[in-house]
């Protein structure tokens, strides 16, 4: 018995045989590589397989081989039915201890984003076995697309633009890009910066009509995944707006009413503005009153443009309060610069000149600068009077006569008088029996009244008269006068 003991201390139990001490057996292993294509990192359908690793043992043989294909990222969860079954000695084998084969594979499973190689090696000197799995490659099948975007907003105005290119996926080399440029010179093939998102530095030139022009350009870009699969689709921001005009004018327009004298912009209402200028232009507006800068309400110095008129009015910062107030009487010059939605600016202001005018006016005045025969400044005179109207430059006066109490009827225009703001000369004449001039004024006492519209419509509260007598008659001769000589005797009773 204790021999026996002996004997089995000193073997050991091996693969269910009792092996002599100090006869060591070498066990099987197995240590496979999968590698992608070319300078590829993942896999998609055609792709070729290389395989290699080592086995191990004392004599090693691949007993079976399989790509076992997974439907997560983590290789855990196996795709029932999808593995691919190598042949040992056409598609994959070993020389001594090294791997060495490769397998077309022509179509991954739809599921599949994973795949890892399964060796089984055994060693036929003990009858040991190991089975080995190579790092996991990433199946894809999908091709990378873009999305595009700019540093500035489009419309593009002239200047730098850096054009930013963001992949869907992680690709093997930064893409190129191409532009297709209005006009007749276009960007092509450039490849862009960065490890992504990737960024092309863009110069957008002015309109000169001929290399450069103002339009829609279009973006092209072509990249290769890790899987190379080679993709060009641009999912957003392949187009975009060049504008390198500067808008021309501001259109502005009095849409008030415009009191008095038409088209003269001089008004008795608080005036409104129409205002046309490009749609998403923003209208910068400036004021002046009188010769000085004037403030606007809050919100009123900027104009948004629609395309189409816009309704503006302007107010003032009120004394109190939080609405705007109504402009005083003055002249106010309204100025407007655009800058389109590119950025562009107009060169120059367009301006409108608006009189608000709510005063009437006070007097009319008038005098008689024909010559005032026989009493000085009495008005009664023997010669056609004349007279000096002073009215309001741009003003109308309203000329109303009687004579002898009565309505008394002008020659044809003289019943209107345009003011000038100094004094106008002014001859009134009656309708003549006949021809076609006016008749000289008749004796008699005429009172000329004078009613004054401004060029705002505001109208003089009473009117301004003059009163003229008109004598040209010379007084007869005296009869029945008698003269008394001293002591009282009559001398003659006749002349």
């Amino acid at each position: 018995m204790l021999g026996m003991v002996r004997l089995v201390a000193a073997c050991v139990l091996l693969a269910g045989l009792l092996v002599p001490a100090g006869i060591v057996r070498a066990t099987a292993s197995s240590t496979p590589t999968l590698t992608a294509p070319g300078t590829q990192t993942a896999v998609k359908n055609g792709d070729t397989l290389t395989f290699g690793g080592t086995i191990g043992g004392t004599s090693p043989t691949i007993q079976s081989a399989t790509l076992r294909q997974y439907s997560d990222t983590a290789a855990t969860t196996e795709i029932t039915g999808a593995a691919i079954t190598l042949t040992v000695g056409s598609d994959i084998s070993a020389s001594g201890t090294t791997i060495s084969g490769s397998k077309a594979v022509t179509s991954f499973n739809a599921n599949a984003v994973r795949v890892m190689l399964e060796v089984v090696v055994a060693d036929s000197s003990d009858n040991s076995t190991q089975t080995g799995t190579s790092s996991a490659l990433t199946v894809d099948n999908t091709s990378p697309t873009y999305a595009v975007t700019y540093s500035r907003a489009a419309p593009l105005k002239a200047g730098a633009v850096t054009i930013t290119v963001t992949a869907s996926e992680a690709l093997s080399a930064a893409p190129v890009i191409s532009i297709d440029q209005p006009g007749t010179t276009d960007i092509s093939s450039v490849t862009m910066s960065g490890n992504g998102p990737y960024t092309y530095a863009y110069t957008i030139f002015a309109d000169n009509a001929g290399a450069y022009a103002d339009g829609t350009a279009t973006v092209s870009v072509s990249g290769t995944d890790l899987a190379g699969n080679t993709g060009t689709t641009v999912t957003s921001g392949g187009t975009f707006a060049i504008d390198t005009t500067p808008p021309v004018s501001t259109g502005v327009s009095l849409t008030s009413s415009d009191t008095g004298t038409a088209s003269d912009r001089i008004t008795s209402v608080a005036p409104v503005l129409g205002v046309t200028a490009e749609s998403g232009s923003t209208v910068a507006v400036a004021v002046t009153k009188d010769g000085s800068a004037f403030t606007l309400y809050s919100g009123l110095d900027s104009i948004t443009g629609t395309g189409t008129a816009v309704t503006w009015t302007p107010l003032g910062v009120p004394a109190s309060g939080s609405t705007g107030e109504a402009l005083a009487d003055g002249v106010y010059v309204f100025s407007f610069t655009q800058t389109d939605a590119a950025g562009n600016v107009q060169s120059s202001a367009s301006t409108l000149t608006v009189t608000v005018d709510t005063t009437p006016p006070v007097s009319t005045g008038v005098s008689l600068t024909s010559s005032d025969t026989g009493t000085a400044s009495d008005r009664i005179t023997s010669v056609a009077p004349v007279l000096g109207v002073t009215a309001e430059s741009g003003s109308t006066v309203a000329v109303a006569v009687t004579k002898d109490g009565s309505a008394f009827t002008l020659y044809s225009g003289l019943d209107s008088i345009t003011g000038t703001g100094t004094a106008v000369t002014w001859t009134p004449l009656g309708v003549p029996a006949s021809g076609s001039t006016g008749e000289a004024l008749a004796d008699g006492v005429y009172v000329f009244s004078f009613t004054q519209t401004d060029a705002a419509g505001n109208v003089q509260s009473s009117a301004s008269t003059l009163t003229v007598t008109v004598d040209t008659t010379a007084p007869t001769a005296a009869t029945g006068l008698a003269f008394t000589a001293s002591g009282g005797t009559v001398v003659s009773n006749a002349l």
